[in-house]
């Protein structure tokens, strides 16, 4: 396993945008999303094609794989930071040089169709990667970046040190300002009050942490991507597109059948998007019904993922859950010095 070295202050964030080309679509939000990380102490540096968009994504396969290649190589950068996400990062895994990225270990963090890139990078290179906030939607929050995302970003990625017990966020959103119409840039989003986790399956475990947006983990069923989940503690979270509580019940089932959580210790999922009461509840039926013939603990209703604010999860270190104790810890530095 490789660690990337820690986040210090004066060092240099690399943008790309390995999916979608919303950096090119939407240049105020990468404005406030560089205001935000030299706020932060940090500099900022796009790579060469993550302004483009083309279509559905930013730019061509080879150009977008060529973008991570630069910014790996790059001494000066020490961050590598997807812009957002889209459904089409599959396109770069034959074009990625793995052994390149192994021999230069950074920090590469996004989510949802970053899932992609997290995933294959820890199973290829052994680069211990980043569930966490991505551009254009956590770093330009407007007026700023949510202290919640700020704290648990910075606790994992600048210190070398275990960053220890997660907490609930106190409040959390998932209203959408139009971009479009810059509605984004007019008022904070609004907040409501969390009622924290649900600790639906009791039990202790630890394992290494391993997963992302289940809808783009389906990209990777099959191929050489496709990550060792023996031991893990397996972590997932659905995207804005809303999958029924049906759907995530077929492809946990897919899971069932394929023999993951006969190999998992643990099971965490992030608060679903655009679910009303009913439908969460529908939900955690779901995941009872198809953990239960297993007996490592779950909790739900967590933050990470496409809600607001998110914690930053690093895939590859040993998180710890005692439902008992309510308590879920990540128990190993992330980062390196």
């Amino acid at each position: 396993m490789r660690k990337p070295s820690r986040l210090m202050p004066g060092d240099t964030i690399g943008i790309i945008s390995p999916s979608w080309g919303g950096a090119g679509l939407f240049p105020h939000r990468v404005a406030q999303g560089i205001a935000a990380i030299e706020a932060l102490g940090y500099r900022a540096r796009t790579a060469s094609h993550a302004l483009n968009h083309s279509g559905y994504v930013s730019d061509t396969p080879e150009h977008r794989a060529a973008d991570i290649h630069e910014l790996f190589v790059d001494p000066a950068v020490k961050m590598v930071l997807s812009a957002i996400g889209g459904d089409h990062a599959c396109h770069l895994l034959p074009l990625l040089d793995f052994d390149l990225i192994a021999q230069n270990p950074k920090i590469l963090m996004g989510f949802s169709d970053s899932t992609v890139l997290n995933v294959a990078v820890w199973q290829k290179a052994g680069l211990v990667t980043f569930n966490g906030p991505a551009l254009l939607t956590d770093f330009a929050e407007y007026p700023r970046m949510l202290e919640y995302t700020r704290e648990a970003f910075l606790r994992v990625v600048t210190r070398a040190e275990a960053p220890g017990e997660l907490r609930p966020a106190e409040t959390w959103t998932e209203e959408f300002l139009a971009w479009e119409t810059r509605l984004d840039q007019t008022r904070p989003r609004a907040m409501l009050p969390s009622a924290g986790w649900t600790w639906l399956k009791e039990g202790q475990a630890q394992g290494r942490l391993l997963g992302g947006c289940l809808e783009s983990l389906q990209h990777l069923r099959g191929t050489p991507y496709w990550p060792d989940w023996r031991g893990a503690i397996f972590f997932f979270e659905t995207s804005e597109e809303k999958p029924e509580p049906e759907t995530v019940d077929s492809m946990l089932m897919d899971y069932e059948n394929m023999g993951v959580f006969e190999q998992i210790n643990g099971m965490l999922v992030g608060r679903p998007m655009l679910y009303n009461d009913a439908e969460k509840q529908a939900l955690r039926d779901v995941i009872l019904e198809r953990t239960r013939r297993y007996d490592f603990p779950v909790i739900t209703d967590m933050d990470f993922g496409h809600t607001a604010p998110q914690m930053t999860l690093p895939l590859g270190c040993l998180a710890e859950i005692d439902t008992d104790q309510q308590r879920v810890a990540i128990l190993e530095s992330a980062v390196i010095e």
